[in-house]
C-alpha cells in the first residue's frame, strides 16, 4: 500500500514561513483583486512550481537509482551519462524557485505585519457590513470606521417615458 506522498519542497515552504496548509489556503485569505490576494496568487504559482520541479527532482533520482542497480546486475552504464549533468539543473532551478518563494513570503509576511490600513480580508477601503454594524452600535466597542449614517427619505424612482 502506497500512503500519502509528502508535500513537495513548496509546500513546506509555505507551511514554515507562512503557516497555512498548503498555498491553495492562501488564496482564500483576500479578495483575490485585492494586492494581498494578487501577492498570494504569486505565491501560489510558484509554489505549485517549486512542488512540480521538486518532484521532477525526485522522479528522476529514483530512476538514476533503478538504473545504477541494473549496472550492478551487469548492465550497461550508458544511460547514465547525462543523468547527472539533468539531475543537476533540474535541482538549480527547483532552489532558484524556491528562494523566490522565499523572497515573496518574507515580503508578504513582511507586509501584513507592517499594514496599518483596513483589514486584509477587505478590499483597500473598503468596510465590511458587520464593521459598520458595531459601528452604529450604540454602546459598542470603539470603532476606526466611520459610522455609516442611516438611510433617509424614499428612494427616487425614474419614470420611464414611452413614445
Amino acid at each position: 500500500m502506497h500512503g500519502t506522498p509528502p508535500p513537495g519542497l513548496g509546500t513546506r515552504l509555505v507551511r514554515e514561513m507562512l503557516g497555512a496548509d498548503s498555498a491553495a489556503d492562501l488564496l482564500g485569505r483576500h479578495p483575490f483583486l485585492s494586492p494581498y490576494g494578487q501577492l498570494t496568487a504569486l505565491i501560489a504559482d510558484a509554489t505549485f512550481k517549486v512542488d512540480d520541479l521538486d518532484q521532477k527532482v525526485q522522479e528522476r533520482t529514483a530512476h538514476i537509482a533503478r538504473e545504477l542497480d541494473s549496472v550492478r546486475g551487469g548492465q550497461s552504464a550508458a544511460a547514465l551519462g547525462s543523468a547527472s549533468t539533468e539531475i543537476a539543473l533540474l535541482s538549480a532551478r527547483r532552489d532558484q524557485s524556491a528562494e523566490h518563494l522565499r523572497t515573496m513570503a518574507g515580503a508578504y509576511r513582511r507586509s501584513l505585519a507592517n499594514d496599518t490600513g483596513p483589514a486584509p480580508a477587505q478590499g483597500l477601503g473598503q468596510v465590511s457590513r458587520a464593521e459598520a454594524a458595531v459601528s452604529r452600535t450604540p454602546g459598542g466597542p470603539d470603532s476606526a470606521v466611520p459610522p455609516v449614517p442611516p438611510i433617509t427619505g424614499h428612494p427616487t424612482t425614474t419614470v420611464r417615458r414611452t413614445r
